[in-house]
């Protein structure tokens, strides 16, 4: 994901954080100076997320479905994980493993609050009690992108086919979304508090929805794209319009190879994985001394038969925006998340009839 920034690996999964949850971290020290305690809880309970996605990781790996990365946002954590094809029972399997982990992490913290001795440690532990348990409930709601929607859906399945189960699930998401709403606006007016807390408390359960309205939305638009493209292969936007070049090849000797080929796209192989080149990953280019594998990084790979929305899924999670067409291990062409994007765009409005005139 653009502006996420990795910070180690486990089980080969990238553990990524992005740049605003970097930003909630350093607000966090300095408000909490010099004590600390803000800090603290929140680096804690970002270690409870972590652990609920690495739970989802871990679930896929073990039913041979592919994790990209986790990447640490403010609002809790997201698994990249590889969903094409995926049956209604791995999905279910994945996408409740998530919440058990975190009642599970609240029902120890629980335990240790009985043993702990009175004072910060016991409010520490008290904290990560309820809200490791909140983070289990709020995310078994049946809405989108939550644990719930997906487990929701993968349940409607076993009686609907995937188009309509989430059609479903996303209008139990609005009944969720409005019911919490008019929750919200009964506990503001209800509680005696001060102006700044009841508008805190508006304002944050307003953002809670937009990021669950943003989920569903998201959600629509790739099943419907899924719908309309179904049998369309990747085949259909194969590019070929790139140059192979071997790792070590200097940078200054790509002049050349721009003239004659008048491509601008470069692939190489990393380790026997192809590797786009990408030129200015690391700033402005220096030296032509450099070599090709300095800026190289390895590519998503996506089987020439596969379907376009599964392709836009690997392309949209993989955060490079380019991926290598392969036949077995023979590399076709590639594919760009900008042209993919704009073909299904044009497919979309094709198949609906959209502007079209009628003879």
């Amino acid at each position: 994901m653009p502006g996420s920034y990795k910070i180690g690996s486990i089980w080969g999964i990238d553990i990524e954080l992005h740049w605003t949850f970097i930003a909630l971290l350093l607000l966090t020290f300095v408000i909490s100076l010099p004590g600390l305690f803000l800090f603290i809880i929140i680096v804690l309970l970002f270690v409870c997320v972590l652990i609920h996605e690495l739970s989802h990781s871990y679930v896929a790996l073990r039913n041979r479905v592919k994790v990209r990365r986790i990447i640490l946002l403010p609002l809790g954590g997201a698994s990249m994980i590889d969903q094409a094809e995926m049956p209604p029972g791995i999905e279910f399997n994945i996408a409740v493993a998530g919440p058990l982990m975190s009642v599970l992490l609240g029902a120890l913290f629980g335990f240790l609050v009985v043993f702990a001795p009175a004072g910060i440690a016991t409010q520490l532990l008290q904290f990560l009690f309820e809200i490791n348990i909140l983070l289990g409930v709020f995310n078994m709601l049946p809405a989108f992108p939550t644990d719930g929607g997906r487990v929701f859906r993968s349940y409607l399945e076993r009686k609907y086919d995937a188009y309509k189960a989430t059609l479903l699930t996303i209008k139990a998401g609005n009944i969720v979304m409005a019911l919490f709403m008019l929750g919200t606006l009964a506990y503001v007016l209800v509680i005696s508090a001060p102006f700044y807390y009841k508008e805190f408390v508006f304002l944050w359960d307003l953002l809670i929805v937009f990021f669950l309205y943003s989920g569903s939305q998201a959600e629509r638009e790739a099943v419907e794209i899924k719908r309309y493209t179904k049998g369309i292969s990747l085949s259909e936007v194969v590019s070929r319009n790139f140059v192979e070049v071997e790792p070590d090849t200097r940078l200054a000797a790509l002049y050349d190879v721009v003239k004659s080929s008048k491509e601008h796209m470069f692939i190489t192989k990393i380790e026997g994985a192809y590797a786009y080149v990408d030129l200015f990953r690391k700033g402005k280019l220096k030296s032509g001394n450099a070599t090709v594998a300095q800026f190289a990084t390895k590519m998503p790979e996506i089987a020439l038969g596969a379907e376009l929305v599964d392709a836009l899924g690997t392309l949209e999670s993989g955060g490079l925006g380019v991926a290598a067409v392969v036949k077995g291990r023979r590399l076709i062409g590639i594919v760009t998340l900008s042209h993919l994007q704009a073909f299904l765009s044009l497919h979309m409005l094709k198949s609906k009839g959209i502007g079209t005139r009628q003879a």
